[in-house]
């Protein structure tokens, strides 16, 4: 008799759900072995499209479940990206809570749709209380404020543009834009994040619509250029129906001055929307929270719990001060949502999406079971490990720090004396392409007032000083090892053998963390 294929309740049933789980865990037991630091796979490209290629997806006839996780695990796992790995820190692409993960199990088995009552009767009810928890920790009025839970920050952003849209237009887009949308504005800094560009597009505005407003030299948007910008829309007709204040941009992590850019939103009759995709988590710590002062004067918020809240993607939530807004979203369906007889949430009526996963659980469950106090704890200590970092960054030799850390990011370059400014470019790129290559290194590498840097984002709870000593020290030595070879490749004598035996001796047969050797440079702390 083959294994049952559902859920039914039946102890069978039950026993085999046990032992496929039981089965996963030995896979990912045998391709993430304790002292394997190898933060991504050394393969190449080429090598796995060639692997992916091979596999057979759909087969006539199923296979043995064991059989198929093993071949799983020896060619997609073992080849995965490590977010465990402290020297994985190119994105805000953190590791999970166990607790998280775990329910995730719940979730799929359970298959709770959210967008109606009828699909989800208390997963609704546990959704909007989790919106509801979620406000009233940023601060927005309890009596109004609502929201829901999307698959990411992107989502979010274009939910609380079209919000902002609709006001604007007085309401629902019922017959397209009208009359004079040709003129509407967004008004966003030069580091927010590009889902603002791409919700304009979507919502028929087009990119063009969002103005880009200077940033200062930390990285914020710069409110002199903000009324400068506003003055010449005043001056040339255009009209801005939404400032966007980013809180942790995704390069320099900064966070606007919100109550300065509240303030004009107000001024201007504008929507005022947060992005606060990785900045939501500060709101966690009685001591980081005034680094977000003005978020709870936003009329929208994103806020990414797949960041500094360690969920599994997707968990992200639009949060809004005013429920009553999200009545343009609404789209009646006699099946679905109807507008008669049914005294009931459908959590629809303030989505873009119907069927939606039941996301709210996981994070109901693992926050409970971590609780504020401690998950304020990891926040503060990647805030302050991304502090300690751009200070060691600047005493490394060959490493200049371009912003000032002030979330969980360090914005740099390796600039080794000596090498000319055309040439810069072309080694930071060339360090972070090798890191990569050799799987040593996650690091990530962006354009910063017109110049490729580099970056570290600092997500995971379990990176060290050291960790991040030993890193920095990695980077410092393979653009040493860049220049050498750069000089022998045009004949000139050899100019830094000490970043030839560094980039031996760094990262290249990575130990645990507590037998990685000295790292040649002063430690963080």
């Amino acid at each position: 008799m083959s294994a049952p294929l559902f859920l039914d309740g039946s102890p069978a049933a039950h026993e085999a759900l046990r032992a496929a789980v039981a089965e996963v865990l030995d896979v990912l037991a045998a391709t993430h072995p304790a002292g394997n630091h190898s933060p991504f796979p050394s393969v190449g490209p080429a090598r796995l499209r060639e692997t992916a290629s091979a596999i057979e997806p759909l087969p006539d006839d199923g296979e043995p479940l064991g059989e198929v996780l093993a071949d799983v695990g020896r060619t997609v796992l073992a080849h995965g990206a490590r977010v465990t790995d402290p020297w994985c820190a190119a994105h805000l692409h953190p590791p999970t809570l166990l607790t998280a993960a775990a329910t995730e199990l719940a979730i799929a088995a359970t298959n709770q749709s959210m967008d109606s009552y009828d699909q989800a009767p208390m997963a609704t009810y546990v959704e909007d209380r989790l919106i509801g928890r979620l406000n009233e920790l940023i601060g927005l009025p309890f009596a109004t404020a609502s929201g829901v839970l999307t698959s990411g920050g992107t989502a979010s952003n274009l939910l609380g543009l079209l919000l902002a849209r609709d006001h604007a237009a007085g309401g629902a887009n019922l017959s397209g834009l009208p009359a004079g949308a040709g003129r509407w504005r967004i008004l966003a800094s030069a580091g927010a994040h590009v889902s603002v560009r791409q919700a304009a597009a979507v919502l028929g505005l087009g990119r063009g619509a969002v103005v880009a407003v200077t940033t200062d030299d930390d990285g914020r948007m710069d409110v002199a250029a903000l009324d400068r910008t506003l003055d010449q829309l005043a001056q040339t007709g255009g009209a801005p129906i939404a400032v966007v204040g980013t809180a942790g941009t995704t390069d320099t992590g900064a966070v606007d001055p919100l109550n300065a850019l509240a303030d004009r939103a107000a001024a201007a009759g504008a929507w005022f929307h947060v992005d606060a995709a990785v900045g939501s988590a500060l709101v966690l710590s009685d001591r980081l929270r005034p680094l977000v002062a003005g978020l709870e004067r936003a009329d929208s918020i994103t806020a990414d719990l797949h960041k500094l809240w360690w969920q599994p993607i997707g968990a992200s939530a639009l949060l809004v001060r005013d429920g009553s807004t999200l009545g343009s979203v609404r789209e009646p369906a006699d099946y679905l949502n109807r507008t008669e007889d049914d005294d009931v949430l459908n959590l629809v009526d303030r989505s873009l999406d119907t069927s939606r996963r039941f996301d709210a659980l996981k994070i109901l469950v693992s926050l409970r079971a971590t609780g504020r106090r401690r998950m304020a704890g990891l926040v503060e200590h990647l805030v302050d490990l991304a502090a300690k970092a751009g200070e060691a960054a600047r005493r490394v030799p060959g490493l200049e720090v371009l912003a000032p850390p002030q979330t969980v990011t360090v914005l740099f370059r390796c600039r080794p004396d000596g090498v000319d400014e055309a040439l810069l470019d072309r080694l930071n790129t060339q360090v972070q392409r090798r890191l990569l290559a050799s799987g040593r290194a996650v690091v990530g590498r962006t354009r910063y007032r017109g110049r490729v840097v580099l970056k570290i984002t600092f997500t995971n709870p379990m990176t060290t000083h050291d960790d991040v000593a030993g890193l920095l020290a990695a980077i410092a030595a393979e653009a040493s090892a860049g220049i050498e070879e750069a000089a022998k490749e045009a004949h000139a004598a050899p100019t830094a053998t000490r970043g030839r035996r560094s980039r031996r001796n760094v990262g290249r047969d990575r130990t645990p963390n507590s037998a990685r050797e000295a790292s040649p440079y002063e430690p963080i702390d």
